[in-house]
């Protein structure tokens, strides 16, 4: 029988950076509750009590309870204008000995004093589910949950599907962390087990919930993606090199559930410096899943080195149609993540920035990154992008012409883009600061070689309103030759279509929607999908209505009832899913098929993507 060893004997010891960075992430993301003085009275009578149950042990060992009480004790209280998240941070004031299976009274609510872990894998990927299991486990029963040894053997088991990584090699618990060490016995060697990964754990409530594993040696690591990054099929999976003949498998998996969605294969070593494995994968039925790297043993075939890290899916299999999880808008004047499902805000994607406002965010073609503009004077707008994932940062696209701001654009990029060469193709619609200037605006293309074409509009009307969208290119999507806009010529206007190869002036004598003029309403927002058709969200007089146009006539896709004004409408790239704002800032989502939903964010969103 094995002994368990400590890892702070280990030189490798990893659990003070996962604490730390768990931390720091905490601090980030949280936010006050609506209970929290009830809550923060509730963690004061804890700590009276425990320091009551501490002040004999504290006259022997004071120091060590000192070193403890800061590595595991932390109280964190955040606030934010919105009500999207309730969140009050606690941890424990001291080292939290190995927790045992008996349940709590049902008499006693459970206290959660912890942010639910934002990296959470298994067995629960959510508070609810985990607030679920605890009324099972105050009734007595489930209560493998609340060990983190049996979690972290449970997951590596029957989750990762890796039934001989079974034996218990170290541990250390230190509040509400812990790092759970996992071996095996290796054919025709020893039968002293060999280290094969260290499971993180994080106590959430009385669970312990798995955030992720990494291989003691530190050999095995993910250079990409990130742990919670948003990802998308196919997934590029990188990583350093090392050893002499290596032989991995990475799966992209369900995080509860041992469903693997694909997995790819590589070989390296000598002297490889980086590795790569490009798994595609199936749609996946929820939004949380895990990368999982596995080194495979030239002894006996098994394994011998795991990490896994959680990652989140930028499109899951949703009832009726393939509605994406997050959507994106502007919240207090940065990027932000929001879910589809209610229009709760979920993260920021920019920080905030001195100047002028941040406006009119835009998905890219590719899906890696959003388009944005950035007002940085009195009359002066860069267009900026910034990558979902978020690994380079926000970076400049372009800016307007001196004298001008950006009053719509359309955006597109070659796919697998490098932060040092972005090919981004460009359209900017510039109106002047200045009556006294001339042009009045332009329409100001870009292409991915850098060309610019200019069309002038002397005065105004005519003009473009809202956003142009381009249409995919007819060879190559990402070069596109024609720009659909609906062109304002008076009290009336058309939805024109801009030849970019031919221009023949602001007012293009070709119609991006045959057959859709003379309806009745008037076009306010639009949108090509990948397919080459294009949305139009119009105003009826008694309704909102989105119609799609392309290939043939037009055709109604939903209604919403009432005298609301359109303010943006987005679609996905499949023509699956729509989102429409009204000018007001309220959040329709359509699935499909039958009515539009109604979100209800915490703030007005006028300009929404997808």
């Amino acid at each position: 029988m094995s002994r368990d060893r400590d890892f702070s004997d280990q030189p490798d010891n990893r659990l003070e950076g996962l604490l730390r960075d768990a931390l720091r992430e905490e601090a980030e993301t949280v936010v006050p509750a609506g209970d929290g003085l009830s809550r923060i009275q509730h963690t004061v009578q804890e700590r009276r009590a425990r320091r009551r149950w501490l002040q004999p042990v504290l006259a022997v060992t004071s120091a060590v309870v000192l070193v403890l009480a800061g590595f595991g004790a932390y109280a964190f209280v955040g606030h934010d204008r919105g009500n999207d998240k309730v969140v009050l941070g606690h941890q424990s004031d001291s080292p939290n000995p190995e927790p045992t299976s008996a349940a709590p009274s049902p008499s006693e609510a459970p206290v959660s004093d912890v942010h639910f872990p934002k990296l959470a894998i298994f067995p629960f990927t959510s508070a609810t589910e985990e607030r679920n299991w605890e009324k099972e486990y105050a009734a007595g029963s489930t209560p493998w949950a609340a060990d983190p040894k049996t979690v972290a053997l449970m997951w590596v088991d029957n989750i990762l599907g890796q039934p001989s990584v079974d034996k218990v090699t170290g541990q250390q618990i230190a509040g509400h962390r812990a790092v759970i060490g996992l071996g095996r016995v290796v054919g025709g060697e020893s039968a002293q087990p060999v280290d094969v990964t260290s499971v993180s754990l994080q106590k959430f409530g009385n669970a312990w919930i798995v955030v992720g594993a990494d291989d003691p040696t530190s050999n095995l690591t993910l250079s990409s993606p990130q742990p919670h990054e948003a990802v998308s099929s196919p997934l590029t999976v990188t990583g350093p090199g090392f050893g002499v003949d290596e032989s991995l498998q990475v799966d992209v998996r369900d995080a509860e559930s041992p469903t693997s969605y694909g997995s790819g294969r590589t070989g390296f070593g000598n002297g490889t410096t980086q590795w790569q494995v490009d798994v595609p994968f199936t749609t996946p039925s929820k939004a949380v899943g895990t990368v999982v790297a596995v080194l495979t043993s030239n002894a006996d075939g098994g394994p011998q080195r795991i990490t896994a890290q959680q990652v989140r899916f930028t499109s899951t299999a949703q009832p009726g149609g393939g509605t994406p999880a997050y959507f994106y808008a502007v919240k207090d004047n940065r990027i932000t993540q929001f879910a589809s499902r209610d229009g709760s805000a979920i993260r920021y994607l920019t920080d905030a920035q001195p100047g002028g406002p941040v406006s009119d965010p835009q998905v890219s073609a590719t899906g890696d990154r959003i388009y944005y503009v950035q007002g940085v004077g009195t009359c002066a707008d860069r267009l900026m992008a910034v990558f979902i994932n978020a690994p380079h940062g926000p970076y400049q696209v372009t800016t307007a012409d001196t004298g001008y701001r950006i009053a719509g654009f359309a955006a597109t990029n070659k796919p697998d883009t490098t932060s040092g060469n972005p090919h981004d193709v460009t359209a900017l619609f510039e109106t002047a600061c200045d009556g006294r200037l001339s042009p009045q605006a332009k329409l100001v293309t870009t292409d991915a070689d850098g060309n610019r074409h200019v069309i002038n509009y002397p005065s105004m009307p005519p003009k473009i309103n809202g956003n142009p969208s381009f249409e995919p290119g007819q060879t190559v999507p990402w070069v596109p030759r024609y720009l659909d806009a609906y062109v304002q010529t008076g009290m009336s206007g058309y939805l024109a279509r801009y030849d970019l190869a031919n221009p023949d002036g602001p007012t293009p004598a070709t119609h991006a929607c045959p057959g859709f003029d003379g309806n009745n309403g008037e076009p306010q927002a639009i949108e090509n999908d990948a397919s080459g058709q294009l949305w139009v969200a119009i105003q009826t007089g008694s309704s909102m209505d989105v119609v799609r146009c392309r290939p043939n006539a037009p055709v109604h896709a939903f209604t919403i009832p009432g005298n609301d004004q359109p303010a943006d409408v987005d679609v996905t790239s499949d023509g699956s899913a729509v989102l429409l704002t009204d000018v007001d800032g309220k959040v329709w989502r359509w699935d499909g098929s039958g009515s539009a939903v109604e979100l209800h964010p915490s703030v007005p969103l006028t300009q929404v993507t997808w």
